[in-house]
């Protein structure tokens, strides 16, 4: 049986804008700057944000050779977007450090170091945070998809249809839809008007994904391969039914990939969280219990599969899943080698009381490493 270990930590207050503790010094006429052909080795080291974004205010040549990109971000810890209570503006918060990040991103010129209340974040993607407005003479709301690093904003078209979960593409599709409905809206950034498509009864989507640039859906634990056109969908079934004796075990299930691999993510709720993953075995037609990611790490949002990182990767635990939990900064880590769970929380000026009963507000994985290359 799995067992819940619930962990406190006290880490050091945030700082000021553009200040960390162990950020580069900024050069000046006393301490040499490091050669100009050093700094992009020097970026990639780094595992804070904060340092990244000190180092590249440091000096307009700085800022220059160091543009926000992939290979510059290889090293930066995955991250958790969270609201501060009781306003509901979100940060970003560091869960090794256990602080806030403090330092003013390409939109900070508008919004301040937060996102808005007006609007709150459902997913990250290839660098873009997609975000929903909160208003509920909004709804369904209007999306917008703001990227962390450049500030680039790319406006949806109003939804005609509620939804609960959103999936982007590499070349940013937007698939909306409602698990355990038949209906899938999708759109790309300047389309004027979303595309419905409904499934043949009695099909209803569970879960929807993207991977190595196939949708794939799974409906009633069974695989398929979803293609869409302006108005309708094609589901091809990848394997047939499943008997009581062969079914998955679990309460909840999602898609997930690694390496480009489909999973099936499931969950239970005992005495605390359980999580099992499954392979998809293609000559079988089926789903397979496996115990190893390969010193990999999955990371679940609320809603959701959320990305695989590692292995390897500084600061992180391989072989486990790090899963976002309904209350405000609380999240999971659940190894897949003995069935451990520990319960953490983000402790931060501004965090909710662990007796709350604010609105549902679960913090959003930020993966600076994956941003679009």
């Amino acid at each position: 049986m799995a067992t819940e270990k619930r962990r406190r930590h006290h880490g050091p207050p945030a700082v000021a804008d553009g200040a960390s503790s162990s950020s580069p010094p900024a050069p000046s006429s006393d301490t040499p700057s490091p050669p100009l052909d050093l700094l992009p080795d020097i970026a990639r080291r780094l595992t804070s944000l904060e340092d990244f974004f000190s180092l590249c205010a440091s000096c307009r040549t700085y800022r220059a050779l160091l543009p926000a990109s992939r290979p510059l971000l290889a090293s930066q810890a995955p991250l958790l977007l969270v609201s501060l209570y009781p306003s509901f503006v979100e940060a970003l918060f560091h869960p090794r450090v256990r602080r806030l990040h403090r330092f003013r991103l390409p939109w900070g010129h508008a919004w301040g170091h937060h996102l808005p209340p007006s609007r709150h974040t459902l997913l990250y993607a290839h660098g873009f945070l997609v975000t929903a407005t909160t208003a509920a003479a909004q709804y369904p709301p209007r999306l917008l998809l703001l990227h962390l690093f450049t500030g680039e904003q790319q406006r949806l078209p109003k939804v005609p249809a509620p939804f609960s979960r959103v999936i982007l593409s590499d070349d940013l599709l937007a698939v909306l839809f409602l698990p355990g409905r038949r209906i899938v809206q999708h759109c790309h950034p300047g389309d004027a008007l979303w595309r419905v498509a409904t499934a043949d009864a009695p099909h209803v989507f569970d879960d929807l994904i993207f991977v190595g640039g196939t949708l794939y859906a799974l409906v009633r634990l069974r695989l398929a391969i979803l293609e869409l056109s302006e108005s309708s969908l094609e589901l091809s079934f990848l394997g047939g039914e499943y008997d009581e004796e062969n079914m998955p075990v679990g309460e909840r299930f999602m898609l997930g990939e690694c390496e480009g691999e489909v999973l099936l993510i499931s969950e239970e709720h005992t005495e605390t969280v359980v999580y099992r993953v499954f392979r998809w075995v293609s000559v079988e037609g089926k789903w397979a219990t496996i115990t190893s990611l390969g010193g990999r790490t999955l990371f679940l949002g609320f809603n959701g599969f959320a990305a695989c990182v590692g292995p390897d990767f500084p600061e992180i635990r391989g072989d486990c899943i790090y899963a976002a939990g309904r209350r405000l900064g609380e999240w999971y880590e659940y190894s897949l080698v003995d069935g451990t769970c520990d319960v953490c929380y983000a402790e931060y000026a501004g965090a909710p009381p662990l007796n709350s009963n604010s609105p549902l507000r679960p913090p959003v994985w930020v993966f600076p490493s994956l941003m679009q290359a």
